[in-house]
C-alpha cells in the first residue's frame, strides 16, 4: 500500500496540498512515462468525462497539475476548501492506477496533444539544440529524456503503455503526501487514497479470474487448432517462411542502410555541416558550483562556441557540461582570452590551429578541462526548484527529496562523488559526439491516425448518445454552488503579448510558432513568432491565440466552459492547451500549439453564442 506522510503547514496556512510521488524511469527517448503521465488525467472508470481535469482547473477552487523532475513524478491538488480537494485526490488516485484505455484517446493524447507540446518545444532553438545533442550522444552517461521528442513520440503502443502504468503506477509505489495544518483532513486523505487502493485490487482480482475462466473454457478448442495446424502442408509452410526471411531481410537493409546515411552525415571531419559535441560529466553534489561559474567557461570556451550547462540529473546521479563547436570548426583562428581566466598560467592562452580540426579540439578540451580544474567547487546538497509551485506542493516535494536522499542505499558512494579527487577525476574525463539536425517526424503518418481515431471517438459518442454520464464533469458537477468565473486562472506569460494587441473590435489575434525542424547551420528564429493568416501558407504549422472575450458573452461563459463541446479541440488532440483566463480586467479563450488555427476564429465566436 502507499505511504503517507504529514506535512504540518502551521496554523497561519489555509490551504491544503496532496502529492503523490512516483518514481517513472525515462524508457529512452521515447517519452513514455510523459504518456503515461497525460493519461493519467484522460479518465478513468469513476471520472469517465475526458474534460473531467479541465473544467475542475478553470471553474473550481482546486488547482489540480503534475511535474516531472529527475525521475519521479508529482501529481499534485491544492484548495482551501478540504471537501473539494478530498474528491479531487479521490479523481487523480482513480487516475493514476487506471490502466483501461482505448487506442482512438491514446493516439490522440500522444499523436495530438503530446506532439504538439513537444514541436512548441522544439521551436525554441535552444531546447532543439540540447535535443539534438541528446539524440546523438551514447555515452554510458547519456540522458535518457523522459519527456521524449516529435520524432519518438509515436513509438509508443497502448500495450507499452499499460505496462509502463502497471508497473510503476501501483500503491506500493506511490506515496502521498499531505501539507495541511490539519491532522483530520491527512486521516481523511488516506482513508480516500485506501478505498480507492482497495476497489482497484477487487478489480484486478475479479479480471484475472475471469481471464482464468476463459482459458480453461477454450483450451479443447486450442488443441484442436494446434492438431489442425500440424497438419498443414509442407509447401504451405515453406512457403510462409520464405516470406518471413524477406521481410527480415529487407528489414535489416533498411536499418544498415539508415546506419550508413548518418555515418556519413556524422563522421567526416571535412564535412562543414558537422559540428562536434565535448561533454563533462560531473556528480550532481557539484550543480549548485558550476553554475556560477557558466559564464567564466562560456567565455573560456570562446564566444564562437556554444557552452551551457545542462542541470538535469541522470539515472548514474551526474548532470552534463556541453561545448558545441562553431559550424564545422571553419579555419578561423580564435584568441582564448586570459581576461577570463584569472586562476590560470598564462600558458593556456593560444590560438587554436586553423588547419587542423582534430588539433582544435584537443586544445579545446585542454582549455577547458584545466579552467574547471581551477575552480575551487564545493560540494553542496541541491533542492529541486519548486518557486512555480504553491506553497504546500513546494513543500511537499522537498520533503519528499530529503526523505528519498535519507533511505538512498549508497550513502557511502554518494560520500566519495563529493571528494576533490573525484571532481578532478570528471574535469579532465571528456567524451566526444557528433551534433546533426533534429530529423523530422513522420507526421503524415500521425495524422492519419488522428484523423481515424477521431472518427472513432465520435462514431462511440454516436452510439452511445442516449447516455450523457460520460459526458458530465463530476466534479463541477457536485461542487456546482462553488462554480465561479472568480476561479479562472492567469493568462500564460507566453500568451500575454498577444492579449495586449487585442482590443474591442480586434478580439482575436494569433501567431505561428516557429519551425522545430530548422538545420542548426541556419540561423533559427527561436522566440520570433509570424503573425497568423487564415489564409496563409503556414496553415499546417501550429500556432498560439487568444480570443478576448466581450461583456456581454461572460454571462454564459460557465456554462460553455463546463460543456465537452468548448474542450473537444484539446480531447480531440488539435492543441496543446486550451482553457479560458484573466489578464488586465478582461477574460480570454487562449489555445497553445494549436493545429487547427484557420477555423478557430469562428470557433470562439460560434462556441460563445450556442452553448448557455
Amino acid at each position: 500500500m502507499s505511504e503517507f506522510h504529514f506535512i504540518d503547514a502551521g496554523s497561519g496556512s489555509k490551504a491544503h496540498s496532496v502529492v503523490f510521488a512516483l518514481k517513472t524511469p525515462a524508457a529512452g527517448h521515447t517519452g513514455l512515462s510523459h504518456l503515461a503521465e497525460h493519461m493519467s488525467f484522460r479518465r478513468s472508470h469513476q471520472y469517465p468525462a475526458a474534460h473531467e481535469f479541465f473544467t475542475a482547473n478553470t471553474l473550481l477552487p482546486v488547482t489540480i497539475n503534475a511535474t516531472t523532475l529527475a525521475e519521479y513524478t508529482f501529481f499534485f491538488a491544492t484548495s482551501e476548501k478540504a471537501n473539494v480537494l478530498l474528491d479531487a485526490v479521490n479523481y487523480l488516485y482513480c487516475g493514476l492506477l487506471n490502466r483501461d484505455y482505448g487506442t482512438d484517446e491514446v493516439i490522440l493524447e500522444r499523436d495530438g496533444v503530446i506532439f504538439n507540446e513537444l514541436a512548441m518545444l522544439e521551436a525554441n532553438s535552444d531546447y532543439a539544440l540540447n535535443a539534438a545533442i541528446r539524440l546523438a550522444d551514447t555515452d554510458k552517461n547519456a540522458y535518457q529524456h523522459a519527456g521524449g521528442f516529435t520524432q519518438t513520440i509515436g513509438s509508443n503502443s497502448i500495450q507499452a503503455l499499460q505496462d509502463y502504468k502497471r508497473q510503476w503506477y501501483q500503491p506500493s509505489n506511490i506515496t502521498t503526501l499531505v501539507y495541511s495544518n490539519s491532522a483530520h483532513f491527512f486521516e481523511q486523505c488516506k482513508e480516500v487514497v485506501t478505498a480507492v487502493s482497495v476497489e482497484a485490487a477487487l478489480s484486478v482480482e475479479a479480471a484475472l479470474s475471469a481471464e482464468a475462466a476463459l482459458s480453461a473454457e477454450t483450451a479443447s478448442s486450442a488443441e484442436k487448432t494446434l492438431s489442425e495446424e500440424a497438419a498443414l502442408s509442407e509447401e504451405s509452410t515453406l512457403n510462409r517462411n520464405a516470406a518471413l526471411s524477406q521481410h527480415a531481410s529487407q528489414r535489416e537493409h533498411s536499418h544498415l542502410g539508415k546506419e550508413a546515411t548518418l555515418d556519413a552525415q556524422t563522421t567526416k571531419g571535412e564535412n562543414e555541416s558537422i559540428r562536434h559535441v565535448l561533454t563533462w560529466w560531473f556528480p550532481q553534489c557539484f550543480l549548485n558550483g558550476l553554475l556560477q561559474q557558466e559564464a567564466t567557461l562560456s567565455t573560456v570556451a570562446g564566444l564562437e562556441n556554444t557552452l551551457f550547462i545542462d542541470p538535469e540529473i541522470n539515472q548514474q546521479g551526474n548532470f552534463a557540461i556541453r561545448l558545441v563547436t562553431n559550424e564545422a570548426m571553419k579555419e578561423t583562428a580564435s584568441e582564448l582570452s586570459i581576461e577570463a581566466l584569472p586562476k590560470l598560467s598564462q600558458k593556456l592562452t593560444h590560438k587554436l590551429v586553423s588547419d587542423d580540426n582534430d588539433k582544435r579540439l584537443r586544445q579545446l578540451k585542454h582549455v577547458v578541462s584545466a579552467c574547471l580544474a581551477s575552480f575551487d567547487i564545493r560540494p553542496s546538497k541541491s533542492m529541486p526548484d519548486t518557486d512555480k509551485h504553491a506553497e504546500g506542493v513546494g513543500a511537499a516535494i522537498r520533503y519528499f527529496a530529503q526523505l528519498t536522499d535519507a533511505l538512498g542505499s549508497n550513502k557511502s558512494a554518494a560520500k566519495d562523488c563529493a571528494t576533490k579527487s573525484a571532481y578532478l577525476a570528471s574535469a579532465n574525463k571528456v567524451s566526444h559526439s557528433y551534433l546533426r539536425a533534429l530529423p523530422s517526424p513522420e507526421k503524415s503518418v500521425a495524422r492519419e491516425r488522428i484523423t481515424k481515431a477521431r472518427k472513432g471517438v465520435s462514431a462511440q459518442a454516436s452510439a452511445s448518445n442516449s447516455d450523457q454520464s460520460p459526458l458530465i464533469p463530476r466534479l463541477t458537477s457536485k461542487y456546482r454552488h462553488f462554480v465561479a468565473l472568480e476561479h479562472l486562472p492567469a493568462l500564460p506569460r507566453v500568451l500575454r503579448p498577444l492579449a495586449n494587441k487585442t482590443t474591442n473590435l480586434k478580439r482575436f489575434n494569433a501567431e505561428h510558432i516557429a519551425s522545430p525542424f530548422t538545420p542548426f547551420s541556419i540561423p533559427s528564429p527561436s522566440t520570433t513568432l509570424e503573425p497568423a493568416s487564415p489564409n496563409s501558407a503556414y496553415g499546417c504549422l501550429a500556432s498560439h491565440w487568444v480570443y478576448r472575450i466581450a461583456f456581454y458573452q461572460q454571462s454564459r461563459l460557465q456554462a460553455v466552459l463546463a460543456h465537452h463541446f468548448f474542450w473537444q479541440p484539446r480531447t480531440s488532440g488539435e492543441c496543446y492547451a486550451l482553457g479560458a483566463a484573466t489578464y488586465e480586467n478582461n477574460l480570454f479563450l487562449f489555445g497553445a500549439s494549436d493545429k487547427n488555427i484557420t477555423e478557430r476564429e469562428n470557433w470562439c465566436h460560434k462556441v460563445l453564442s450556442i452553448l448557455s
